[in-house]
């Protein structure tokens, strides 16, 4: 298996297609880079949150596992890329007609899979049968790792938690009764203070607030409001917190009129614990098993580059 960039019809080559890079006279351009990252994105691994750069040198590394392996007479041969393209047609629940498909329709060619393929099946003949290297996560690291990562949620969750518009507060129900009166007369307002004074007389809770008010006229008795205790003018919240639900305070001048407020009662409100799910031991072992493979994967591409002979054509994807 030789190493091609994605092959791409005339028509799909534009003057926006540079090379970048070439290993071993291979050049890299930035075509096979936009198809890498699509090809990632397909295959689950969210290219679109990495740079072009990282990018450019994974094919870079690529193309020299690749030529290692060929080296070592180890690499893949086409129908060895084939079975496994069978594997990852199953996996995403198709067959290879149905892959072909699936790449087509996001601009991206089988040959960037295939190249993809056979770069990884490379490096894992190089890992075991040249390097001698078995990648395992053992119990002792994925109990660490999983430690490491209910501290991190614990932690970010205690500062979530942290946060004043998290902590308790308290919500006091009120009630807006009001004793309307048009204009700004002296003796209006006085009379309907007056019939306000009859009015907390007979109140004798918030239940009754209705019925407090019958022969009086012109009586708006409003809906119980929540509001938020920390927002209540100091006084009032104060006279309330003393006597305590159940009265009518007033009568106090309103913009339309005379107006008494009733206190009905608090509560408590506690903002929910944000609801997290940690991770099962599968998916922990696999991130160590990833992690693990990673620093194995750079130590032993570092050995093979120093074999390979890679031009950087624009400087900006040097590493």
């Amino acid at each position: 298996m030789v190493f091609m960039p994605s092959q791409f019809s005339v028509a799909q080559e534009t003057q926006e297609s540079v090379v970048i890079a070439t290993v071993n006279d291979v050049p890299i351009t930035t075509f096979d880079v936009d198809q890498r990252i699509r090809l990632l994105e397909i295959l689950g691994q969210n290219a679109a949150a990495t740079d072009r750069k990282k990018i450019a040198n994974m094919m870079i590394d690529d193309v020299v596992k690749i030529a290692e392996a060929k080296r070592a007479h180890m690499d893949a041969t086409e129908a060895d890329i084939d079975e496994r393209m069978k594997r990852i047609a199953t996996g995403m629940k198709t067959d290879q007609a149905g892959l072909g498909g699936k790449l087509k329709a996001q601009g991206i060619s089988t040959t960037a899979l295939r190249d993809y393929v056979a770069a990884q099946m490379a490096f894992g003949r190089l890992l075991s049968a040249k390097y001698k290297e078995k990648v395992e996560a053992d119990p002792a690291s994925v109990d660490q790792k999983m430690a490491d990562i209910k501290a991190e949620i614990n932690g970010k969750v205690a500062k979530v938690m942290s946060d004043p518009r998290m902590q308790p507060i308290s919500v006091y129900s009120i009630m807006e009764i009001n004793f309307p009166a048009e204009g700004k007369d002296p003796q209006l307002l006085q009379s309907r203070a007056i019939e306000a004074g009859q009015y907390l007389q007979r109140f004798k809770g918030c239940d009754s607030a209705s019925a407090a008010a019958s022969g009086i006229f012109n009586v708006k008795v409003g809906k119980r409001i929540e509001a938020d205790g920390r927002r209540l003018p100091k006084q009032l919240k104060a006279l309330f917190d003393s006597k305590g639900p159940g009265h009518a305070y007033g009568p106090m001048r309103s913009q339309g009129g005379i107006q008494v407020v009733a206190f009905c009662g608090t509560k408590k409100i506690t903002p929910p614990k944000p609801k997290v799910d940690l991770p099962t031991r599968q998916q922990v072992e696999n991130v160590v098993l990833n992690e693990k493979y990673a620093a194995v994967e750079q130590k032993y591409v570092a050995i093979m580059r120093k074999n390979a002979v890679i031009e950087y054509k624009d400087q900006s994807y040097a590493q």
